[in-house]
């Protein structure tokens, strides 16, 4: 089993940051993806599939065929407007422009 690296965790204004101490760690991106583990409340970073064009061709490649999903499945309709919904994301204001 891989020995556990440790890390600092300080505070620069009102966020938390963390900086690993180990050299061998070494991020390719500057964004991550952090969730806890349910089972054992662990922290966990993850860096993501990559870029959308990396991800799309994983897609492709998985070579789905077109009858995986039915015409139900595959409701292709626009999204239907919800007047309240809009207004909790955005706010009174913009949600009551946008119905004008």
């Amino acid at each position: 089993m891989e020995k556990a690296a440790k890390a600092r965790v300080f505070m620069s204004g009102r966020s938390q940051h963390v900086s690993p101490s180990l050299i061998s760690i070494a991020f390719a991106r500057r964004r991550f993806s952090i969730r806890r583990d349910p089972c054992n409340g662990d922290i966990i970073l993850s860096e993501g599939p990559g870029p959308w064009a990396q991800v799309f061709s994983v897609l492709d490649a998985a070579n789905v065929p077109d009858e995986f999903l039915s015409d139900a499945e595959r409701d292709r309709r626009p999204p239907a407007r919800r007047a309240a919904l809009e207004e909790l994301l955005t706010g009174p204001t913009k949600a009551r422009r946008k119905r004008k």
